[in-house]
Formats: C-alpha cells, sequence, structure tokens
C-alpha cells in the first residue's frame, strides 16, 4: 500500500469469491446478500460504525441512563459493553484485525478523549492522550495498531497519529499560515498511507494524504485542492475513495482518486439521485457507498446505497433476500475481505437501523433461487 495504483476507471479486479457472489448468483436468480439487524438489549439508538474482517462490528447504543455508551458486537452478533473512563457519552469508531478498537469518551468538564480497548478485555481501557485541555476524536486503526484522526482545541482539529511506542503525534495542517484552517485523518492502510482532508469551513474542503512517520498534511493532488473533496478510505493497493466535486452538475459525488491525485467519478454510483460518496473500499476493489446525501460535505448516510463491483453499479435494495423491515438503505459503511457489508438503513418510522449483510452464495437454501 506505499503507492496507490489502477487510476480510475480502470476496472477493479475482485477475488473470485466475490466475482461469484455478484456475478454468478444473478444469473441463477439467487439474492446476493443476508441481512442480520444489529441491536442492543435494553439498549436504544443503536449505531454500528465500522466492522473488521472477523464481522465484529462496533458503535454504540443509548443505555437506560440515557448515556451513550461504546459497544462491540463479537461475530455471533452478541453485544459487548465496552467500560469508559467515568460518568458520560462514549462511542466505539473503528476496529482492527486484532481485536483493538478506538473511539471517544466525553464527560462535558474535560475535553473528549480519544479511548482504546480491545476485544478480550472490554472492562479495560487506555487513553491515547494525557492532555485534558485538547479533544482527541479518533476514526480509523489500521491492523498494525496504527490509529489515526483529528485533535486540537474545539472548532481547531488537526490530523495525528497515534501508536503505542511515539503516543500522540501532531501531524499538524496543510497550512499552517490560514487561519481557521483544520485537517484530520479518515483512514490508513496497512502500509502507512494516510487519506483525509483539511478544510477552513464545510464548502472549502479538499482531499489530503500522507504517510505514517512523516508529520505532514498534503494535498493529494492539484485537483483535489481546487475543487471540494475528501478521501473517505484507501485499500491495501493504495486506491483511494471519497467525494469529490463533479464538474458537470456540479454535485459532490462518488470518486475514485489516481495516482496523479486527480478524481473521477464512479459512473452510476448516484443513483437517481443528485450526489453521492464512496464511504468504504475493501482489498478486493468492492466500494461502497451512499447516494442522495444533501448538502453534506462528508460521507453521511443517504438516501439509497450502493456497491461498485467489477466496474457495475449495484442498488443494494436489489441485492439483498429481504429487507428486514427496513423502508429504505442509506449507507455502505464498512466491507470485509468475504465481501460482507456494515451498512444503515431507515425502518418504516423512520428510524435509522444498522445491519450487517453476509452473502449468500455458499447457503445452500438459496441454490434453487429462493428468495426467502
Amino acid at each position: 500500500m506505499s503507492a496507490r495504483t489502477h487510476p480510475f476507471p480502470r476496472p477493479i479486479v475482485l477475488a473470485s469469491v466475490l466475482a461469484a457472489i455478484l456475478c454468478t448468483t444473478a444469473a441463477a436468480g439467487t439474492p446476493r446478500y443476508r441481512l442480520t439487524l444489529l441491536d442492543v438489549p435494553g439498549g436504544s439508538d443503536v449505531r454500528a460504525l465500522d466492522m473488521n474482517d472477523a464481522g465484529e462490528v462496533v458503535g454504540d447504543y443509548i443505555d437506560a441512563d440515557f448515556d451513550m455508551v461504546p459497544v462491540y458486537w463479537d461475530a455471533a452478533g452478541v453485544a459487548h459493553r465496552l467500560a469508559v473512563p467515568g460518568v458520560g457519552d462514549g462511542s466505539a469508531a473503528a476496529i482492527d484485525a486484532r481485536g483493538e478498537i478506538v473511539g471517544t469518551f466525553a464527560d462535558y468538564v474535560n475535553a473528549i478523549a480519544g479511548v482504546i480497548w480491545n476485544t478480550a478485555t472490554p472492562e479495560q481501557y487506555a487513553l491515547l492522550s494525557d492532555d485534558t485541555s485538547i479533544n482527541v476524536v479518533p476514526t480509523a486503526i489500521n491492523d498494525a495498531g496504527v490509529v489515526v484522526g483529528g485533535a486540537g482545541l474545539p472548532a481547531a482539529a488537526r490530523a495525528f497519529v497515534w501508536t503505542a511506542e511515539t503516543g500522540l503525534v501532531d501531524y499538524g495542517l496543510e497550512d499552517e499560515n490560514e487561519q481557521y484552517q483544520q485537517a484530520r485523518w479518515l483512514d490508513v492502510n496497512a502500509s502507512g498511507t494516510l487519506v483525509g482532508s483539511w478544510s477552513v469551513h464545510s464548502s472549502d474542503i479538499h482531499a489530503a494524504v500522507g504517510t505514517v512517520g512523516t508529520p505532514a498534511v498534503l494535498p493529494i493532488g492539484e485537483m483535489a485542492a481546487e475543487f471540494p473533496s475528501v478521501a473517505t478510505a484507501v485499500n491495501a493497493a493504495g486506491t483511494v475513495v471519497g467525494l469529490g466535486l463533479a464538474v458537470a452538475a456540479p454535485e459532490l459525488v462518488p470518486v475514485v482518486f489516481a495516482e496523479d491525485g486527480s478524481f473521477e467519478e464512479i459512473p452510476g454510483a448516484t443513483l437517481d439521485q443528485q450526489n453521492g460518496c464512496a464511504s468504504a473500499i475493501n482489498d478486493a476493489g468492492v466500494i461502497g457507498g451512499s447516494a442522495g446525501i444533501g448538502s453534506a460535505s462528508g460521507c453521511v448516510p443517504g438516501l439509497r446505497a450502493w456497491l461498485y463491483v467489477d466496474g457495475e453499479v449495484h442498488d443494494l435494495a436489489d441485492l439483498v433476500d429481504d429487507d428486514a423491515g427496513l423502508a429504505s438503505f442509506s449507507k455502505v459503511a464498512a466491507i470485509a475481505a468475504s465481501g460482507a457489508l456494515l451498512g444503515a438503513g431507515l425502518d418504516a418510522d423512520g428510524r435509522m437501523r444498522y445491519f450487517v449483510a453476509t452473502p449468500t452464495a455458499d447457503e445452500a437454501i438459496f441454490a434453487d433461487g429462493f428468495d426467502g
């Protein structure tokens, strides 16, 4: 992942298992994914924010005391509460292959604290920084335990990288002389490629890139420096996805970044909406995201959800065996190596619900086209 490869629109080559899931099963008339809604007994307002290749999911929920509680679901779908430093609100934002989890805790006295947990010991935690005067908001962790995000005073975030060896290291801003500029990393791959954005305000946001071990926030390219854009995710091959300003509309649309940092819209990924975002990519090159995101400058749930596989965009609603009671799908948030998805959608009452979608290609019940 030391270099970004295969500039769009060169077709992305998929592993054979994913090609089977999303190509040959269609010919047999079988559904491609089975949905499982994520819940917490006794909890409400459940959110799921990330998933690793083992199928472990992290997020948060509201408990009986109306506190937000960080949680992880094991591969069997059982929810486990994560400990926090005191009374307040916590959230788990990302999980790596080793079961390390990062997130936040706010007691509304001190600044937001960055927290790290492990699935083996959910009753234990450690803080990413001892400085209680700055917000530390991690957004991602790679499989080597490198944590990235934004840290600093309120409304003045600076990109950071944390490791167990170095602690929290300030990677700064794209331009230290630009008043009110902010920067944050949104993802990091195993080779240490960092992607994210810097901004002065929400309408002036630009994709950024960096390298673990070199404290700097760099423009991903001239095009991204000129036009609004965000780099949201990077895979093992260094392929970067996100959103950027379309020339024709102009609207913020799902994009893939080329080696020179320029970006191209993923054809059809806005579905029947005007805008959208690419929010996830796995190492096989499967991309997922949302469509109809309004005027948001980041990758937020929209009105539709989609997958880009082998050069073709699929509406997620067309790929599932059953909608699990959801009225619509809003976002694909993470994609595991197996092809399993973490996503979000709205139920009939307009509440956001989160789910894991697992491939059905190997399930015997679907061999004759049974659709649930």
